[in-house]
């Protein structure tokens, strides 16, 4: 390095091992030569002594042996894996956050549409057939566009109440036709049963637009009638025979016990029988009168054990292992006897589901997810109704009336939490 290339120090920081320029005369300074390397403390001592503030050194030259740091205490050590963890936790917690609210947008958005579908129906009948079939195709985009597909539990305040059943079928039906093999072409028609499955209640009174034991033979058989009104208003639609048979078929069972034409076995189409199946398994986790409504776990377990005859075995079969035997919304303790709310169940792997653990020590909007896939230790022990629950813990864990399901891309949950 030539002498231009020098650097500036303060005379403060000469340190032994340094090579330095003195720009002084020959009788400004006591040493032989102008510059010269540092070898003592007593020579920075001299330096400091002429009056300079600072002067040129050049690091190449030079020959500063580093410090060796002292090993960090152990109180230094914890409070730095302290302060990782709690960064960890924060970028955690930021990700399911976004995540979660991304769903519920979609969720959201999802209702909207179906909701302003619904006020074209009458008056504008091809306008909202265009509706629908855009939202369908919409659905089944997103559904392809993710490797593996999560059934994601959402806060009832997530969309319009109203729509809530629908898009729970909708959704649920989508991705069962995925895991059943199903291709985008097949899966439109599907979503389109799934999405109008009920539009038919348009046609009847008001009090009747639910089924209720306090209806008369009369009411109950015209409620029956709103899969054929559903059918008609899809023609009127413009949408195609497949998607009518859907929509005719919904609430007919491979046993015959069905209505309104009590069809069975092969009289009933594949999709319908998805449908059907889907449908009836919403009816129980979400009825009119919420105080009804059973546990996920339960209704799964009521449909295997009792309700079997009523529908394809094979789709039977994939729909509880997709669902997982503890789907989203389920209540369950765990292991180490920690409660715990299902909030998410990977259809690939639905045996260990991601799970809302109750910690005291935690505000319930700072708890993460626990993925129990990733976790060999843990599992689920059994499945509790909310009134099995300790009151802090349903507070915490916030299980609400109705369930409100979404499917979410695989790749935006890494080891995030859900929040209710």
């Amino acid at each position: 390095m030539s002498d231009s290339q020098a650097q500036f120090i303060e005379v403060d920081a000469l340190r032994v091992g340094m090579y330095i320029y003195l720009d002084l005369g020959w009788i400004g300074h006591p040493f032989a030569l102008n510059n010269f390397k540092i070898i003592s403390a007593s020579q920075i001592e001299t330096i400091r002594g002429l009056g300079v503030q600072r002067l040129r050194w050049s690091p190449e030259r030079s020959d500063l042996e580093l410090p060796t740091p002292s090993p960090p205490s152990a109180a230094e050590i914890e409070a730095e894996a302290k302060s990782a963890a709690l960064a960890d936790h924060r970028q955690r917690l930021l990700d399911q956050r976004a995540t979660l609210q991304h769903c519920e947008r979609e969720f959201s958005n999802a209702t909207q549409t179906f909701r302003h579908l619904l006020k074209q129906v009458q008056h504008q009948p091809t306008v909202a057939g265009e509706l629908a079939e855009e939202m369908v195709s919409g659905l089944v985009g997103n559904l392809f566009e993710q490797s593996e597909s999560f059934i994601r539990l959402l806060s009832e305040k997530a969309g319009e109440h109203a729509s809530l059943h629908t898009i729970n079928v909708t959704v649920i039906a989508l991705l069962l036709g995925k895991r059943l093999g199903l291709d985008a072409t097949a899966l439109k028609p599907l979503g389109l049963g799934a999405l109008l499955h009920d539009i038919g209640k348009i046609a009847l009174p008001e009090r009747l637009r639910w089924r209720d034991k306090g209806l008369t033979t009369a009411e109950h058989r015209l409620f029956q009638q709103h899969a054929l009104y559903g059918a008609e208003m899809a023609t009127r639609m413009g949408l195609d025979d497949a998607v009518c048979a859907i929509i005719a078929q919904h609430h007919e069972y491979m046993d015959g016990s069905g209505f309104p034409e009590q069809l069975a076995g092969d009289a009933l189409s594949p999709a319908s029988r998805i449908l059907s199946l889907v449908n009836h398994y919403d009816n129980l986790c979400n009825p009119t009168n919420p105080v009804t409504a059973m546990t996920p776990h339960k209704v799964l377990a009521l449909m295997f054990a009792h309700n079997q005859h009523k529908f394809d075995s094979n789709y039977l079969g994939v729909f509880i292992r997709m669902m997982g035997v503890y789907p989203p919304g389920s209540l369950v303790l765990l292991t180490d006897n920690r409660y715990a709310l299902v909030v998410s169940v990977n259809s690939a792997r639905p045996l260990k589901p991601r799970v809302l653990i109750y910690d005291p020590q935690l505000p319930s909007e700072d708890a993460l997810i626990v993925d129990l896939e990733m976790e060999s230790t843990l599992g689920i022990r059994l499945s509790l109704k909310p009134l099995q629950l300790p009151r802090a813990v349903f507070d915490y864990l916030s299980p609400g009336q109705r369930l409100c399901y979404f499917f979410e891309r695989a790749r935006n949950l890494v080891d995030t939490q859900e929040v209710r």
